[in-house]
């Protein structure tokens, strides 16, 4: 199993069509360029044939082409999808059939997305605000880290693990990773606390600070990094303050681009250098 994170909104300020692709039962996307499709019906071409497709178009946007092969060739039924609506997550549901192509399936204020997966939306579902970043990703796969915090959101602060929590992520390929994760989250969470309030919420690899950004909105707000990454541990292991780095989303992005995490030293350097 696998989950995702996906918004319904054509371009950054475009038009909204989560509550059309919501009642329908699915979760589509579409992307144009001159007014036309980049890439037409899917269902029988390969992952090759797409990118050569989409090269011979001309376009540009990696976002883009990774976000539509993900719906076509690498959602999965009974796979996961949480609906991404600006700063919130507005939906959650399981992928209960995979790619199919309809033209015009999705029609609102000149939106017309043909690539679409079904899915069983959650109608119980409760919205939080959420801000996982990598924003310019119509579709983003959703790793353990970001995992993690959408499930202490959807679940609160004091999450507890019943079997039907534990079953699904548990069928995930780390699901046992994530349930460790969880429950480290839940007992440092004073820890961290502690950690942002003694700081002055500045980024330790690039020094942005988001209230100096972002103005009021970004006040006393900054990532926890772990520098012995939680998953990493078989067991629980004490952590101090000295354990914790304060860093941007976007830095944050960076450490975890390789397997283990690089340090902040080695960021900083590679930032700077």
């Amino acid at each position: 199993m696998n989950y995702w994170r996906m918004s319904f909104r054509l371009g950054s300020n475009g038009v909204e069509v989560w509550e059309q692709c919501r009642k329908q039962g699915i979760a589509a996307m579409g992307y144009y360029y001159n007014g036309e499709p980049v890439v037409g019906d899917c269902r029988n071409i390969t992952e090759k044939e797409f990118d050569a497709i989409w090269r011979e178009s001309g376009v540009r946007s990696r976002t883009g082409k990774s976000s539509l092969k993900h719906v076509v060739f690498h959602m999965k039924e009974g796979d996961v999808i949480y609906a991404k609506k600006g700063t919130e997550i507005v939906g959650k549901g399981k992928i209960a059939e995979e790619y199919d192509y309809k033209p015009g399936i999705v029609k609102q204020d000149g939106v017309r997305w043909e690539h679409y997966v079904k899915v069983d939306w959650n109608t119980d579902f409760k919205p939080f605000v959420l801000d996982l970043s990598a924003n310019q990703h119509t579709v983003l796969k959703i790793n353990q880290e970001r995992l993690a915090r959408i499930r202490e959101k959807e679940y609160g602060t004091d999450i507890n693990l019943t079997p039907d929590i534990i079953d699904e992520v548990a069928s995930a390929e780390e699901g046992k990773k994530y349930i460790r994760e969880a429950s480290f989250r839940q007992r440092n969470r004073k820890l961290i606390e502690q950690k942002k309030a003694n700081s002055d919420y500045r980024c330790e690899v690039c020094g942005m600070r988001y209230e100096d950004v972002y103005g009021e909105i970004g006040k006393d707000y900054i990532i926890a990094h772990h520098l012995e990454p939680i998953g990493n541990r078989d067991e629980a292991a004490k952590t101090t303050l000295d354990d914790i780095a304060l860093v941007c989303s976007n830095c944050h992005d960076m450490l975890h681009k390789t397997n283990p995490p690089m340090s902040i030293e080695e960021l900083r350097t590679q930032l700077y250098q």
